[in-house]
């Protein structure tokens, strides 16, 4: 499967891929606090908070931002309107990955800086500002994605190297069900963000693995599509349906980075090739 290498953006950590409403892509330099907008062919630098910053949401007021400490809501003119403080700089947490919900709620990982066991969790965002815990005990809460059936949510904790999903009853707010939906084989990474596709598939970013891998509905293992940037982060569909890949230069050594000049770099697999189609974007409803 062909992959194209269309941005050489040399990214710390480029993450959080994500289409809005507008048709463009918003995506973040994580630990620079640098946030971008890709209209598939201009990159845009759009904000820059001076702090980490995982993600960038869609919400019906404007956009919502996970930063290091809280969840930030910025009007239509970016300017900011409200906070969520989730906890203090000093702890050494900050926001992973995260997504809207059907109904409006966020979900959205926590994880420690220094990767600490047993130190990151699972909240939900409820719209009354109220935080529900989804998982108490986590390494490294990354990639979640609501699959295509609309109720089922998956999310991997990296390290366990499975992706699990979760159910949901929205009118109930009740989440259960967690279980193990399909399992990483030995030496292809670790699973970091991710997409789902309108069949049921889901799409990984592989770090440490130089790929995306493609599970079916069932959570079998498709395929692995390999290309040249080593630590891949994070993978959304345009509204192209073409799936736009971010990637990072950290941990690589000087070496690598003259070895791999695409990482750090955006990255496409054309609709054509791939052959999934997006699912409806979601807005927040605080």
């Amino acid at each position: 499967m062909k992959v194209e290498w269309i941005l050489p953006a040399r990214a710390e950590l480029g993450e959080g891929m994500n289409l809005f409403p507008d048709g463009k892509m918003r995506w973040v330099d994580l630990p620079n606090g640098n946030a971008f907008i890709f209209d598939g062919q201009h990159n845009e630098d759009w904000l820059s908070l001076g702090h980490e910053v995982s993600k960038v949401l869609p919400w019906e007021h404007g956009v919502i931002v996970l930063g290091q400490t809280a969840i930030i809501f910025l009007d239509e003119n970016d300017i900011e309107v409200e906070r969520i403080e989730l906890h203090k700089a000093e702890t050494k947490l900050r926001c992973s990955d995260g997504l809207v919900l059907p109904n409006g709620e966020l979900l959205v990982g926590i994880l420690d800086r220094d990767l600490t066991p047993d130190r990151s969790r699972l909240i939900k965002v409820n719209l009354d500002r109220s935080i529900t815990e989804i998982v108490s005990v986590a390494t490294i809460s990354n990639g979640i994605t609501l699959l295509a059936d609309g109720v089922r949510v998956a999310w991997t904790d990296s390290p366990r190297k499975s992706i699990e999903v979760f159910d949901f009853d929205f009118e109930s707010g009740k989440v259960y069900g967690r279980r193990n939906h399909a399992k990483l084989p030995d030496g292809i990474g670790l699973a970091d963000g991710m997409c789902a596709d309108s069949s049921g598939g889901i799409w990984a970013a592989l770090w440490g693995g130089s790929g995306i891998a493609h599970f079916d509905g069932a959570g079998s293992l498709v395929e692995i599509i390999k290309f040249a940037a080593p630590n891949v982060t994070s993978c959304a569909f345009d509204q192209r349906d073409d799936l736009i890949i971010t990637t990072g230069t950290a941990t690589l050594s000087g070496a690598d980075l003259e070895r791999f000049p695409g990482a750090g770099g955006l990255w496409r697999i054309e609709q054509a090739e791939h052959g999934a189609h997006r699912l409806p974007i979601h807005l927040a409803r605080f």
